[in-house]
């Protein structure tokens, strides 16, 4: 006997016959379009398949990622592995998890016998067939799991391929989570193969040229598709359902209407069941499965941009009374409405993709809770950032600025909700953390606007606060290249901090001065600046911020002397103000005043002695994961490089230089006017052609690339044969010690960095350095070579 031909789309469909029990299935469904990026989910399911020890496997994910037609395809490719063939059981219109058996009993043709239990006549039905039952779309009849169990135990020939929203949570389960299609790379030139060659992109324009045949991905419009495919998180079904609107819209043009994501992706195929023909009901489905507590932390959550973890959920989703955050937060992860990844140093981090998080906020909108939801996360988020500071100019620094690195979105939306809410004061007391954070990662122009935003907004703040902000606003523009606004700023704290006495503030707004005349080239206004801000630093007794801050005069006047030709002076400032700045611990002080004695080295023409602090300097700017600083002293090492007589190396590392400069956001490096000299000499002693072609491949450089390149021509052996004094192999450093250690030990990147209070991007710049100095290809050989000489 036939299929009916007025079956439903959401009746169940047979895939394979069961010929013991004399069925003759429907035929497998062709699907009506191909599946698209997704060869190696269908390679890595089919192989769990094929364990024998693997017999209930579910496909889980949000909706709208493919689950089904993933299912569908493994299931025609694994079907020739059971002699009974398989079968598919569509239970999205099932209402009711006691309706689940009957599905399955129509689908194998299997009737009710008198008053037997149909769940024991399929358990009897099936025992002895080799057979793969495909259980669609079961995360709303969960109830019926049971169900499941008991006839994977009456068959031990069954296997069963699931797809749910939710884990099912039997014993024997094993979940494959699916994620959305792969994305072109971020932050990349890509090119137009490249882009194409992302499976996102791939299903992108698959489908807009089924609504458009003349559609191509072209150099014209593939930037836009690459981040229309960003913006909606590489989900299928809205990458599916914003091609459709190329028909009607150019790429470039659908990108700007994606500022708002849900109100555009409608307009599914009619042959579609409803809950997918819009995004916002495909995730509406998912919503209505949960319980009130959970739809109310879920609401909650949705106002974190860029993921959040436990501990602040807990401070912004957590009621007393209610299920435990943690508990609410894996049933969220468990019903895919929230995605768990991890970050340093293994603490887990949650998101949501930002369809869903779209959804999230319309529901916490409408819900009267926005404004405490939202001032509880601005809290969390302001206190974070303030707790930060003083960690941020001492060892483990790194670490904090990775965390607020991190954090990033959030801490924008925190500012952000501040300021619109009269509470400005909060983001003037950020205003060191700005700084030490601009400094290291860039965006200064970010951080000055937030400090004129809430200087503008006026409120209660103190004349200390405001004047601090200030000076911090003053410094950023400054590194912006914006000196007239620096130098107003930088008055406007100097007459506040007079009218109110405030001694400490009016040191620091000369001090700005300061430097905006130094890198002006006004090294007599800048040394009378510096000289009256180290008279007042020395009146003062501030036990908490004068350590760290008191010397910074003296610092830049070995700038200044350096810079009228004195390198003697220079190396004897720069010296007390390290001796200083060693004592208190001042991480940052330290690198900024020895890569002044390295300048200085340098100039008086001590390759050798100015080499060794480069590279000293380099690891501390490492361990503060400062980029500012790191790209200041590759500058100086191409001054040491040049001096060799090797002008085109030394056009290649102030590339890379000005090229971590400009990623920042930054116009000046470190110590720029040093470096501004050493480019301008190098640049003289090169053809113009060949200067721009090394230039180039420096500005190419990752940071790591970059910092292992300038150790490699820091060694002897890039000095040619002439420097005698050279040992044979370079020394490693104090950190370099510490990681190669920890490698020895056999420890991971992520490890090391928390082991030592560093990013593991600093941990992958020091074994790049580990490998030059120690002339080995990888870990293997380095551990070797370390143990053979006795090194650790």
């Amino acid at each position: 006997m036939t299929a009916p031909l007025d079956r439903s789309p959401s009746d169940p469909i047979s895939l394979a016959p069961l010929p013991r029990r004399g069925h003759v299935a429907a035929p497998f469904p062709a699907p009506l379009s191909a599946l698209v990026g997704r060869e190696r989910e269908i390679g890595d399911v089919t192989a769990l398949l094929r364990r024998p020890d693997i017999r209930l496997l579910t496909l889980v994910g949000p909706g709208g990622v493919g689950k089904t037609r993933l299912a569908l395809e493994i299931a025609a490719a694994a079907e020739g592995d059971f002699a009974d063939g398989a079968v598919l059981v569509a239970l999205a219109a099932v209402p009711d998890p006691a309706l689940v058996a009957s599905a399955i009993a129509q689908a194998l043709g299997v009737r009710e016998v008198g008053d037997r239990k149909l769940t024991a006549t399929l358990a009897a039905a099936i025992r002895g067939n080799e057979l793969l039952l495909v259980l669609d779309n079961l995360e709303h009849v969960l109830e019926a799991t049971p169900l499941i169990a008991e006839l994977l135990v009456a068959s031990p020939g069954l296997k069963v391929l699931a797809t749910s929203r939710a884990t099912l949570r039997i014993s024997g389960e094993q979940a494959f989570p699916v994620p959305p299609l792969a994305l072109p790379h971020a932050g990349e030139s890509l090119t137009l193969d490249e882009v194409g060659a992302a499976p996102a992109v791939q299903l992108f324009v698959a489908r807009a040229q089924a609504a458009h045949p003349d559609f191509a991905l072209t150099a014209a419009n593939a930037t836009a598709i690459a981040a229309i495919c960003r913006r909606l998180d590489g989900l299928p079904l809205a990458i599916e359902l914003a091609a459709a609107r190329t028909r009607h819209l150019p790429a470039p043009a659908l990108l700007g209407h994606l500022e708002t994501l849900l109100p555009l992706l409608t307009g599914g195929p009619r042959d579609q069941p409803a809950r997918l023909r819009t995004m916002r009901d495909a995730i509406a489905w998912s919503h209505n499965l949960l319980d009130d507590d959970e739809q109310r932390l879920f609401r909650r959550l949705a106002v974190f941009a860029g993921g959040f973890t436990l501990e602040a959920a807990e401070d912004v989703g957590g009621e007393r009374g209610k299920t435990s955050v943690l508990d609410g937060v894996a049933a969220l992860v468990e019903k895919s409405l929230l995605v768990q990844s991890e970050q340093p140093p293994g603490e887990p981090r949650y998101g949501m993709l930002e369809t869903i998080r779209e959804f999230g906020l319309e529901l916490l909108a409408a819900s009267g809770e926005e404004d405490a939801t939202r001032s509880a996360h601005a809290a969390h988020y302001l206190a974070l950032a303030e707790q930060a500071e003083p960690h941020l100019i001492v060892s483990g620094s790194a670490a904090w600025v990775e965390r607020l690195a991190i954090e990033r979105a959030n801490l924008q939306t925190a500012v952000a909700w501040a300021l619109r809410t009269g509470r400005a004061e909060s983001v003037l007391r950020l205003a060191g953390t700005i700084l030490s954070f601009a400094y290291a990662r860039g965006e200064p122009r970010e951080g000055q606007q937030w400090l004129e935003a809430a200087l503008a907004a006026g409120g209660s703040a103190s004349p200390e606060t405001r004047v601090d902000a200030l000076f911090t606003a003053s410094a950023l523009a400054q590194v912006r290249g914006d000196f007239p606004r620096s130098t107003a700023l930088s008055e406007d704290a100097l007459a506040i901090a007079r009218a109110h006495d405030y001694a400490f503030g009016q040191a620091r707004a000369l001090l700005a001065l300061g430097i905006t005349a130094e890198w002006q080239g006004h090294l007599d206004v800048a040394a009378a600046r510096y000289e009256e801000s180290s008279e007042l630093m020395s009146r003062l007794d501030d036990a908490e911020r004068l350590p760290h801050w008191a010397l910074v005069p003296v610092a830049n006047l070995a700038d200044v002397a350096l810079l009228r030709g004195d390198p003697a002076l220079a190396a004897s400032l720069a010296e007390e103000a390290v001796a200083g700045w060693r004592e208190a611990g001042y991480l940052w002080g330290i690198a900024q005043a020895l890569g002044t004695a390295a300048d200085a080295a340098s100039e008086r023409g001590d390759h050798v002695g100015a080499a060794r602090l480069y590279d000293e300097t380099l690891t501390l700017w490492l361990d503060s994961d400062d980029g500012r600083g790191i790209a200041g002293t590759l500058a100086g090492i191409a001054g040491i490089v040049n001096g060799r007589g090797q002008p085109e190396r030394a056009a290649r590392i102030l590339g890379a230089a000005w090229g971590v400069a400009e990623t920042m956001g930054v116009r000046f490096l470190a110590h720029h006017v040093h470096a501004e000299r050493v480019l301008a000499v190098t640049r003289a002693r090169l053809d113009d052609h060949v200067f721009a072609a090394a230039w180039h491949e420096g500005q190419a450089l990752a940071v790591d690339e970059a910092v292992a390149e300038a150790r490699r021509l820091l060694a002897p052996s890039a000095a040619g044969p002439s420097p005698a004094q050279w040992s044979p192999h370079p020394g490693l450093s104090p950190r370099e010690m510490d990681v190669l250690r920890l490698l020895v030990a056999g420890h991971h990147d992520r490890e090391i960095a928390e082991a030592l209070r560093i990013s593991p991007r600093t941990v992958q710049t020091h074994v790049a350095n580990l490998f030059s100095k120690l002339g080995v290809n990888n870990r293997v050989e380095a551990t070797a070579l370390a143990v053979r000489r006795g090194l650790v």
